[in-house]
């Protein structure tokens, strides 16, 4: 089963998690999102994550209305 998380809910979910490696990949995702935001203009809420059956978050949607994202 995949789940959509908002930016807030994979941050909770890294705080609840009990996974070193959850943490690590959420950590880096999550930086890979910020430099976007910032080289891009973009806000949290303009990116859509789905976390899979097996935990792993990925980015899966990146709202970009009047904002070029090569």
């Amino acid at each position: 089963m995949r789940k959509q998380l908002n930016y807030d809910e994979v941050l909770h979910t890294m705080r609840l998690s009990n996974s070193d490696e959850l943490v690590q990949q959420g950590t880096l995702l999550l930086t890979l999102v910020h430099e976007v935001m910032e080289e891009k203009s973009l806000n949290k809420q303009d990116f859509i994550f789905t976390q899979y059956d097996e935990g792993h978050i990925l980015i899966t949607q990146v709202n970009s209305a009047d904002k070029p994202v090569d």
